[in-house]
């Protein structure tokens, strides 16, 4: 099997709403490479284009990974969506960025004050996440880098200038909110695993680079959740919030 075999079904799985069935050993990704191949040969294959990035570590200074989300998949809060257009609905409270120009891919290095430089606003965000494998989460995590690292929709909430509150805002343990019908579902330890997401972006800014890619600055960079994920098996009403950026809601029906 081909990368683009798999980039077939997980665009076929998309349209049809359909879920995949278990995939033999050779239909695996054998890389990350090709992973992300697959990533672009879907949103090609669905006649997409990128309105955002979700990028994470799991630990501070790890390996770092990331996927383009399509644009008909970024919604601005307050946003209303169908709880059954997905095959599972997990949600995660994230901070993310907007670049304030368009950055070309170039031969060298993207130093991590250039990057810094060159971020334009923060803001809250939702991740729904979700997964187009039936098996999931018993998947191979090469298998869910090629499905946009399970994203389902990203929610984005009013942007902040980010010289304004670089220097006032936790990046690190943020004062937040995320409340499902009213009722609290944040966990008792907070924190993104990444710690500062910040640190993230200079990956990011090199890995479009290495692909020849050209950062929009209408993109938003959305970059890890900071309460785990939380499972709404059922439609409700969900309120996110950081002191210091402000308010999203997402109502699923």
């Amino acid at each position: 099997m081909t990368q683009y075999d798999l980039a077939h079904r997980l665009i076929d799985a998309r349209r049809q709403h359909r879920l995949i069935d278990a995939l033999a050993p050779d239909s695996m990704p054998p890389d990350a490479a090709t992973a992300y191949a697959i990533q672009q040969a879907v949103l090609a294959g669905l006649g997409e284009l990128t309105g955002a990035w979700k990028i994470g570590a799991k630990s501070p200074g790890g390996a770092t990974s990331g996927a383009p989300i399509p644009a008909s998949l970024v919604l601005e809060s307050p946003a209303r969506v169908q709880h059954a257009g997905f095959f599972r609905v997990l949600l995660e409270l994230e901070v993310a960025f907007r670049f304030n120009e368009v950055i070309e891919p170039r031969r060298d290095t993207y130093a991590r004050d250039d990057v810094l430089s060159r971020v334009g606003v923060v803001l809250p965000t939702i991740e729904i996440v979700d997964s187009r494998f039936a098996e999931w989460p018993e998947v191979a995590p090469l298998a869910q880098l090629a499905d946009a690292q399970n994203n389902g929709a990203l929610v984005t909430g009013h942007p902040v200038a980010f010289a304004g509150v670089a220097r006032s805002f936790d990046f690190v343990s943020p004062v937040l909110s995320l409340t499902c019908d009213g009722v609290s579902v944040v966990p008792e330890s907070t924190g993104n695993p990444a710690g500062d997401p910040r640190e993230l972006l200079v990956w990011f800014v090199n890995h479009c680079a290495a692909m020849g890619i050209t950062i929009d600055p209408g993109w938003t960079i959305t970059t890890g959740s900071y309460v785990g994920a939380y499972r709404l098996d059922k439609p409700g009403v969900v309120r996110g919030h950081f002191d210091g950026l402000g308010d999203i809601e997402l109502t699923l029906v």
